[in-house]
């Protein structure tokens, strides 16, 4: 008899279904977002994930993961090595899909904590895999859609056009004012076409690369050292950025780098970036002159 594969939309549920349970009998707040937790009126057809995604009140993060360890979870990548907001571990489980377990939502630059409250006091419950699941409110579903569309340079997604230009004057008034209450206005913007609102904001220069696709990695790097919120903040961005990636090479090798993989690869980054700064800065220069 063949073995019986269980689809990846199953494993997907059942993961969301598996961490709630978890989540419940450790006291543990945690909302589900994207995949298969989105409101149906939010779409107009199957969504495809690759994980389940999970939002968690900062303050239990690590007792989540503590708990998910002993489970049977194994940490694929920490917060630190996922992309340059450092806001989502991944992990990974022998028999359920993996799963992206988020401290804070990119966009939002409200503290972490706050963010959390304003989505947990107009959540509502789901069924996922025959467990009620906690899903924020769908104003909020709305923001969180268009901002990943948003930093992830499609926007042509078929999300925004739902989730924004086929909404009501009224649930846009919504998303806006939540945006608002999450200080989520200018990543808002750039998904929805009005980025140029806020031309000389911290964010501006880093959403517009974003959402644009910028392929420049010094284009991104600089303003993401830029969007920073503190001097120290934007030193440990820039040292991140420049610094090899080891969990992520280790997975790409399926072995731990050596000294001399790690050094390479420092090396090449260095001088691709080096590179693309002298290019931009003799850009920028020109751009000057011809003023």
């Amino acid at each position: 008899m063949d073995d019986v594969v269980m689809p990846w939309s199953v494993g997907i549920r059942f993961a969301h279904a598996s961490l709630q349970t978890l989540a419940e009998d450790a006291g543990i707040d945690l909302l589900h977002i994207k995949g298969p937790t989105v409101d149906e009126s939010l779409l107009d057809g199957p969504r495809e994930s690759i994980d389940a995604d999970v939002l968690v009140r900062p303050e239990h993060v690590q007792r989540l993961l503590d708990l998910m360890h002993a489970h049977g979870w194994t940490t694929q990548y920490r917060f630190e090595d996922g992309s340059a907001f450092e806001h989502a571990s991944t992990l990974v489980h022998p028999f359920l899909a993996p799963v992206d377990v988020h401290r804070r939502f990119p966009g939002f630059s409200a503290r972490a904590e706050t963010a959390f409250d304003r989505l947990w006091k107009d959540r509502y419950a789901v069924p996922l895999a025959g467990v009620s699941c906690q899903v924020p409110s769908v104003a909020a579903q709305r923001l969180l859609l268009i901002v990943h569309a948003a930093r992830a340079g499609a926007l042509a997604h078929s999300d925004i056009r739902r989730c924004w230009w086929d909404a009501t004057d009224e649930q846009r008034g919504e998303v806006a004012q939540l945006a608002g209450d999450l200080s989520a206005e200018v990543a808002l913007a750039a998904g929805t076409g009005r980025l140029d609102e806020f031309v000389g904001h911290p964010g501006y220069d880093l959403w517009k690369a974003l959402s644009a696709g910028e392929r420049s990695q010094a284009r991104v790097w600089m303003a993401r050292v830029k969007a920073a919120p503190t001097r120290r903040a934007a030193l440990r961005t820039a040292l991140r950025l420049l610094l090899p990636n080891r969990r992520r090479m280790e997975t790409r090798l399926g072995r731990p780098p050596t000294m001399r993989e790690v050094a390479a690869a420092y090396f090449s980054r260095s001088r691709t970036g080096t590179r693309e700064l002298v290019a931009l800065f003799r850009a920028s220069a020109r751009e000057r002159r011809g003023r």
